[in-house]
C-alpha cells in the first residue's frame, strides 16, 4: 500500500511542505518499523516550543487506514507564556493539517488503485 512505502509518503509530505511554505526541518519521514518507540512513526514532526516527540502514522481500523496522531509520554511538565502558547498551537495547526493531507492522499490512493484492478 502507498501509505507504507517510504519514498511515496516522503514525496507526499514534500508536496505538502512546498504547497502550505512549511519549515521542512521540523519533519522527518522513516521508514515504518514496527517496535515501539519514537521511531516507530512514518513521519515524525518536532513540536517547537514542546519536546514531546510527536508522529503520525497509519492504522487500520476497520479493514482501513487511518492516519493517527501519537504523543509521545513526558516525564515532566512545561510552562508557557502567552505567546508560546500561541506557537504551540499553530505547531498543533500545522500537524493536525497534515494527518488530514495524508489522509487525503491515501484515500485518493486506494481509489486510484482500486480503479485501476490492483
Amino acid at each position: 500500500m502507498p501509505y507504507r512505502n517510504q519514498e511515496t509518503v516522503a514525496s507526499w509530505v514534500r508536496d505538502y511542505l512546498e504547497d502550505r511554505n512549511v519549515d521542512a526541518s521540523s519533519v522527518s519521514v522513516l521508514e515504518k518499523e514496527f517496535t515501539p518507540g519514537p521511531d516507530s512513526g512514518l513521519v515524525v514532526v518536532a513540536l517547537s516550543n514542546a519536546s514531546t516527540v510527536t508522529y503520525i502514522q497509519p492504522v487500520i481500523a476497520d479493514g482501513h487506514p487511518r492516519w493517527m496522531v501519537t504523543f509521545e509520554p513526558r516525564t515532566e511538565g512545561f510552562d508557557l507564556d502567552a505567546a508560546g502558547v500561541a506557537r504551540l498551537s499553530a505547531d498543533l495547526s500545522t500537524l493536525a493539517d497534515l494527518c488530514g493531507y495524508l489522509q487525503e492522499r491515501t484515500e485518493q490512493a486506494i481509489a486510484e488503485a482500486t480503479a485501476a484492478g490492483v
